[in-house]
């Protein structure tokens, strides 16, 4: 080769600084690690002597992709088990009870009832004949208990109860267990159903813990008298129980004066059918339409309204912002106004000073009759006894009386009177 004397003077220059700058990266890529090592061997064994000498800029572009393998390197690095373990024991210590005050809300009725983890999960159809299969055989053991107990007129030991089983005490102890224990499974596993079923029956007198109550006393009297022979699933039976005890303790007690039973299911079709008249965007329907979509007359609707109505308690506050009750300011009318008893007393008065106007034994005739000194009425013949008169004449005697005082009831002026009467 034909190379002139300066230019090899000038590349063998360059050689030398290339190879120098190749050496100090090499020293800075021994304290990454050998992963470094081999990154960076790789990267010179690929990479020519002319590029490094050529183009700087891809050096330092070079050792800012070293930084960023490093970088992931280093996370990818940390052992992962001591990162959980120590959010795990964060997690316990701190955050644990944090999350349990702030979902556990004592208020919420759904959260106090559905609060266990058995109330989320579901059963397949194996698992539910299963377990009903153990609750049948639970209830033919105390069928069997029961049965003992009305021959000897006490309660069977557990021996006792064994021997008429025919099994021993140890297997008949972890089949109650087991009967139990599966009694309680496929309640908790079907309480989301009786929450569905009461939040249907939502304002109509009950509050939704009553409702939930009432539907899972439905559900446990479910368990008790399910067949496997029937040929359905067991929330398919269920559902009827639990709706049937919600419905029957809404007609017992959700009003304090009770209703006929005719009359609260025409009630409940009437707040159907205004529930769907609102859905539809009409917020206030009349009496027609909602007698129209119910099926009966409005002077009937009209009816049923009225005597459906809630009676308010007297300690009920009247305003919310004051504390004064129905009590304080409805009137009594068993204690008259001063007006009206002032009135009844002259009424009294003006009364007595009327039969004066009769003769002795008249007088005392209308006062026995009607009880006007003692307030005790007598008979005619009562009177007669008195007297020593007939009945027919005691009668004769109080017709004549009752002709003088009509004859002088304008000259005296008792017409006045006549509002005290009503």
């Amino acid at each position: 080769m034909d190379v002139e004397p300066c230019n090899v003077v000038a590349l063998a220059k360059k050689a030398l600084s290339a190879s120098r700058e190749a050496a100090s990266l090499a020293e800075d890529s021994q304290s990454m690690g050998a992963d470094f090592d081999e990154s960076l061997s790789l990267g010179l064994g690929y990479t020519s002597l002319a590029n490094w000498i050529v183009e700087e800029e891809k050096t330092v572009r070079s050792t800012r992709i070293l930084e960023r393998r490093r970088k992931r390197i280093k996370t990818r690095k940390l052992p992962k088990s001591k990162v959980i373990g120590h959010k795990s024991n964060s997690f316990t210590s701190s955050d644990v009870p944090k999350r349990i005050s702030e979902g556990f809300n004592p208020n919420d009725p759904l959260r106090l009832f559905l609060w266990g983890p058995e109330t989320r999960q579901l059963l397949t159809a194996k698992e539910e004949a299963e377990l009903i299969a153990r609750v049948q055989d639970l209830f033919k053991l105390k069928e069997v208990k029961s049965r003992l107990q009305t021959q000897f007129g006490r309660e069977p030991t557990l021996i006792e109860w064994a021997e008429a089983v025919g099994i021993s005490c140890q297997i008949l102890k972890s089949q109650l267990h087991s009967g139990t224990s599966s009694r309680e499974k496929l309640i908790y596993a079907n309480l989301r159903m009786v929450v569905h079923i009461a939040k249907q029956y939502q304002g109509r007198g009950l509050g939704l813990q009553d409702l939930m109550q009432e539907g899972s006393m439905g559900l446990m009297k479910s368990v008790e008298k399910f067949k496997p022979q029937a040929g359905c699933r067991f929330a398919t039976y269920a559902y009827w129980w639990i709706r049937q005890t919600v419905r029957k303790a809404i007609f017992q007690h959700s009003r304090t004066i009770r209703l006929p039973e005719n009359v609260y299911s025409l009630l409940g079709k009437v707040l159907e059918a205004k529930k769907s008249c609102i859905q539809e965007g009409n917020h206030n329907p009349n009496k027609e339409e909602l007698a129209r979509r119910v099926g009966i007359t409005v002077e009937k609707l009209e009816k049923l309204l009225y005597a459906t109505r809630m009676p308010l308690s007297m300690q009920q506050p009247v305003w919310a912002d004051q504390d004064t009750t129905f009590q304080e300011v409805t009137a009594d009318t068993g204690v008259e106004i001063p007006d009206v008893s002032v009135a009844k007393q002259l009424m009294r008065q003006h009364v007595r000073h009327l039969l004066s106007i009769l003769n002795l034994r008249e007088r005392q005739i209308i006062r026995l009759r009607y009880g006007i000194e003692d307030g005790k009425q007598r008979s005619l013949s009562e009177i007669g006894g008195m007297f020593g008169l007939s009945k027919e004449r005691v009668r004769q005697l109080e017709s004549r009386a009752f002709l003088k005082l009509r004859q002088s009831l304008g000259s005296q002026g008792l017409g006045a009177y006549g509002p005290l009467l009503v």
